[in-house]
C-alpha cells in the first residue's frame, strides 16, 4: 500500500467513525449518553483534520477522496439496539488502532510514524471510553462511596 492509499484508508475510517458516533448520539435520548458520542464525533473530526493536513503537506497537488472506498455494511446489527451498536463501535476502534499500528510499523518517515502512533493511542482511548459506556449502560459498573465499606475490612 502506498502512502496516498494509506491516507485515504485512514481518512475513510475517521469519516465512518464520525458518522457512527453522530448516529449513536442521536439514537441515545439521555443527554449524558448522547454527550459522549458527540464528543467522540468531535475527536474523530480532529483526526480527519490532522490526516488531511499531513496529506496536503505531502501531496499538495492532490485532494484525497476517502469516500471512494466502499463502506462496510452493518449486516446483522440492529440499529435500535444500543448494546450491538456499542460493540460495533468498540470493534471499529480496535480495527482503527490496529491499522494505525501496522501503518506506523511500515512508515519510514519519523513524522508520519509519530502521527500514526498518536492516532493509534487515541483510538485506544476511544475504545476504553466506549467500553466504560457499554458497561455503564448495561449496568456492569456501579459507583459507590468508599465510606460505605467502613467496617467491612474488620471481618
Amino acid at each position: 500500500m502506498d502512502r496516498k492509499e494509506l491516507y485515504t484508508l485512514a481518512l475513510a475510517q475517521e469519516i465512518r467513525s464520525q458518522r457512527l458516533y453522530s448516529a449513536l448520539a442521536q439514537s441515545f435520548k439521555h443527554p449524558a449518553n448522547s454527550a459522549l458520542f458527540k464528543e467522540l464525533t468531535l475527536l474523530e473530526e480532529t483526526h480527519e483534520t490532522k490526516l488531511r493536513q499531513a496529506f496536503g503537506a505531502e501531496f499538495p497537488e492532490v485532494e484525497p477522496d476517502p469516500l471512494q472506498l466502499k463502506e462496510p455494511e452493518l449486516a446483522g446489527i440492529d440499529p435500535s439496539d444500543p448494546a450491538q451498536l456499542l460493540q460495533y463501535a468498540i470493534s471499529r476502534e480496535e480495527k482503527a488502532q490496529n491499522h494505525y499500528l501496522a501503518f506506523a510499523a511500515d512508515a519510514d518517515d519519523e513524522d508520519m510514524k509519530k502521527l500514526l502512533l498518536d492516532l493509534a493511542a487515541e483510538e485506544d482511548n476511544h475504545r476504553s471510553l466506549l467500553l466504560t459506556e457499554q458497561q455503564r449502560i448495561l449496568g456492569a459498573v456501579q459507583w459507590f462511596d468508599p465510606s460505605e465499606l467502613n467496617g467491612f475490612m474488620d471481618y
